[in-house]
């Protein structure tokens, strides 16, 4: 079945999603638009999704390197004579 958000309500009776002006399964009225809890994609979201996933690389990247000095340098500390 394929429901348009926009048109996607939620029985708050008993939690069925529809677009019927009333419940199918319960008859109920008592209904809220999905569209207010869940946001629809817009044309700019890839552009942001793009800039997070970039900085979390980099970050990533940045541990990744912190992490392989720091082993090196412990390393070359645990073998060096005393």
């Amino acid at each position: 079945m394929f429901i348009q958000l926009q048109n996607a309500r939620i029985c708050l009776d008993c939690d069925t999603v529809f677009e019927e002006l009333r419940c199918p399964r319960c008859s109920s009225v008592s209904f809220h638009p999905l569209s207010r809890w869940i946001r629809p994609a817009i044309a700019a979201e890839p552009v942001a999704l793009a800039k997070k996933a970039r900085n979390s690389s980099l970050l990533l990247l940045a541990s990744g390197i912190a992490f392989v000095a720091w082993h090196f340098f412990t390393k070359h500390d645990n073998n060096s004579p005393k």
